[in-house]
């Protein structure tokens, strides 16, 4: 991956900690919807392994399984969480403290924000607000960059099979017609899941320094 280009070392992670992170996502990938659920009890437990609604348990899960995150977190707290809730918000400033993440919240929707100037980096943590017309909220941990600046991430989203988990292109800031990110915010897409046309919130590891 990373002598083709496919994996750019960028961000705050070091290079170790990139690598084992893409690692640790692929671990979570399933092509069918049954085996995506199966992937979502194996997080949540049984019954709460819904593909359509386990994307910030999923987070979590490659998180830890990567070890950037404690394992003291439980990935089920995230099941349905909504940062704007107190309770939640407390949640995620415990595993994301801000002493050591940077927190922003940028109200422009995906496909129309400048992500050349303001890439994602491997690690950063996203809460994606469905805002008007959209029909869910998402959350999702991207796992990789390229030589491209392409993002891309583990996570579930719809298909016409129903949803799977697998690793998808979030966005090409050469080509903003490609990537999750243009589709989440096409209309006539909703049936499959339409979000982000309220922005989304950041949460990005701090560098540590030399």
């Amino acid at each position: 991956m990373l002598s083709k280009g496919d994996l750019a070392i960028q961000g705050p992670l070091s290079p170790e900690e990139q690598i084992r992170l893409y690692e640790a996502s692929l671990q979570f990938i399933a092509s069918t919807t049954k085996e995506s659920k199966t992937i979502g009890e194996q997080i949540n437990g049984k019954g709460y392994g819904s593909p359509t609604l386990i994307c910030g348990s999923l987070s979590i899960a490659i998180l830890q399984a990567a070890g950037l995150i404690g394992e003291e977190v439980v990935p089920y707290d995230f099941w349905l969480l909504n940062p704007d809730v107190p309770k939640d918000r407390s949640l995620v400033n415990r595993v994301f403290p801000p002493k050591k993440y940077e927190n922003s919240r940028h109200k422009i929707r995906l496909d129309q924000f400048d992500w050349k100037n303001f890439p994602l980096q491997p690690g950063d943590f996203l809460y994606i607000y469905r805002g008007p017309g959209g029909n869910f909220d998402h959350m999702l941990v991207v796992n990789r960059v390229d030589n491209f600046g392409r993002a891309y991430a583990v996570t579930n989203y719809g298909t016409p099979e129903g949803f799977i988990i697998n690793e998808i292109m979030l966005y090409d800031p050469s080509n903003p017609t490609a990537g999750i990110f243009q589709t989440w915010t096409e209309r006539e897409n909703a049936l499959l899941g339409s979000t982000g046309f309220d922005g989304f919130e950041l949460w990005r590891l701090i560098p540590s320094g030399p």
